[in-house]
């Protein structure tokens, strides 16, 4: 993947999904670190659009946050 064609915005969440999934002991980066990410963002467009269509984000970012929790962790010491 070439992360010079996502948008600036795309990219930062990326990053954000990355630090989302070191800081709970992720091995990958999955599809809920990333979404949590672009629901975060403040001046991103994810969360009222996503609100425009109907969805509750209060509850989606609370679902989200239990899925993280609940994602396979990496433990041990790594070389």
């Amino acid at each position: 993947m070439r992360l010079d064609k996502l948008t600036t915005k795309f990219q930062q969440a990326l990053a954000d999904a990355q630090s989302l999934a070191l800081g709970n002991d992720n091995g990958f980066i999955e599809p809920q670190h990333l979404l949590a990410a672009l629901l975060q963002q403040e001046d991103g467009g994810s969360a009222s659009l996503l609100a425009r269509a109907g969805v509750n984000v209060a509850a989606l970012k609370s679902s989200l946050t239990k899925a993280i929790e609940r994602l396979p962790k990496v433990e041990g010491q790594g070389g």
